[in-house]
Parts: structure tokens; C-alpha cells; sequence
């Protein structure tokens, strides 16, 4: 027997914390409604690696991404789509499926409405 995780899982958590964003995806005419969980919290960046004898370097940065249900999709989310997410508009930088049928999508501010 194999759980349907989108079904039983994402699904509850996108209708309960989950909000409405346009995605323009480059292959279709016009946007669709796509209901994601968006987070721009600040993740900690090694950009050195652990080096021996060397200091750390700490450095922190905003990282937006969008966690979806891939089924919502009429095609697959690629890299360049673009989402429309509080007046602003991402990109997607980096599709990161989790192998129970959602995906974190990763992102990068293309503009702002100032």
C-alpha cells in the first residue's frame, strides 16, 4: 500500500497555511493560480567551506523560496518561471522536488512595487 503524501499531507498544510500566487511559466500564454507556503527567512552561508586553520565566515542571507504540490501544476515549474508573491516578483532560481510529490522551490527577487 503507498500514501498519497500530496493528497494526505500537502494538501491539508496548503489549504491551512498555503496562499494564491500567479506563476508565469515560460511554455504557457497565461498565468496560473498556484497556492504556495512562502518563506524569506535568513539562512547562514559558509561561502568558504570548512577550511582548516581558517576563521569562519559568517554570513547570513535572505533566501525566498515557495513550497508547492507539484501536481498543481499544469506543466512542471522550471528555472526562469516566475511568481508574483506580496507585490513582488520572483524567479525561480532552483526547483528542489522532495520525492513525495511537493517541490521547495527556490527564488530571486526580480522586482519590487516601491
Amino acid at each position: 500500500m503507498s500514501i498519497d503524501f500530496g493528497q494526505l499531507v500537502l494538501g491539508p498544510c496548503l489549504d491551512t497555511f498555503g496562499a494564491p500566487y500567479p506563476w508565469q511559466s515560460q511554455s504557457l500564454a497565461e498565468p496560473v493560480i498556484i497556492t504556495g507556503i512562502f518563506d524569506d527567512g535568513y539562512e547562514g552561508l559558509d561561502p568558504m567551506g570548512a577550511m582548516p586553520g581558517l576563521t569562519p565566515t559568517d554570513i547570513t542571507t535572505s533566501l525566498p523560496r515557495l513550497g508547492v504540490r507539484l501536481s498543481d501544476f499544469p506543466v512542471p515549474p522550471v528555472q526562469g518561471d516566475t511568481f508574483i508573491i506580496n507585490g513582488m516578483t520572483y524567479s525561480i532560481r532552483e526547483v528542489q522536488p522532495d520525492s513525495h510529490g511537493g517541490a521547495r522551490l527556490d527564488l530571486n527577487l526580480v522586482s519590487s512595487s516601491s
